[in-house]
């Protein structure tokens, strides 16, 4: 039995390494996703900010244009003044002057914020600007390195599958679909070599009736501790 059992080990030995390499490599993807939204999140916040600095700008050229547009008309109405016949003409061409005046106020007001959070924006965005190329850019380096690694490891994955497979062939088909129904609820080791009456998986006392079995070889048998399939020591 334990020669059948050999190729088993071949194939343990390659599940234990795949095992570890996907272990050390699993935090991987997630790490590269993190970096790629932290990175997406940072171009889409200097978007906005120049996006932002466009549109205060736009209001800001509008509201100059508003206000050159009340002085063209206060001027137009200064010389209106000097024409006018009665009375109540000319208070309705005051009102409608010191109305003007007004409305300019609130215009100026406006255009003063707009040019203030323009301004704001605009430092913000240099600020952000620096920032990305400081902090931002050097992990889009880092991210070519972590792909580079991970895609490295699925290679090496994908050779350690492709000896599997090879040694799958050699392999008694009875002990193989122990191993594999076993493999499905547990993590490598699978197979366990006995020290003494001891299991070398789990370090716990096997049963004298049960340690007979193993050293008899006639027949697969498990660890009543640890569920693993326990052979003798191979020399």
């Amino acid at each position: 039995m334990i020669e059948k059992i050999k190729p088993l080990l071949e194939i343990q030995n390659l599940d234990m390494q795949i095992l570890e390499i996907q272990n050390n490599f699993r935090e991987l993807p997630e790490k590269i996703f993190s970096l790629n939204n932290r990175i997406k999140s940072e171009e889409t916040k200097i978007e906005n900010l120049s996006q932002k600095v466009v549109e205060l700008e736009s209001i800001s050229i509008n509201l100059q244009n508003d206000i050159t547009d009340i002085e063209d008309k206060v001027k137009a109405n200064t010389e209106k003044v000097m024409r006018v016949k009665t009375k109540e003409e000319l208070e309705a061409l005051e009102k409608e002057t010191g109305d003007l005046k007004r409305r300019k106020i609130e215009i100026e007001d406006k255009q003063i914020k707009a040019m203030e959070e323009m301004e704001t924006c605009k430092k913000d965005s240099d600020a952000s600007n620096t920032s990305f190329e400081e902090e931002i850019l050097p992990m889009k380096s880092e991210i070519s390195e972590l792909e580079k690694v991970l895609n490295e490891s699925k290679e090496e994955v994908g050779l350690l599958d492709d000896e599997r497979s090879k040694l799958i062939k050699e392999v008694d088909k009875d002990f193989l679909k122990i191993y594999e129904r076993l493999s499905s609820n547990n993590k490598p080791p699978i197979i366990a070599e006995t020290s003494g009456e001891v299991c070398g998986h789990c370090n716990m006392k096997i049963p004298p009736q049960v340690y007979i079995k193993v050293l008899q070889g006639k027949e697969i048998v498990l660890a009543p501790c640890c569920k693993k399939i326990i052979i003798p020591k191979i020399a």
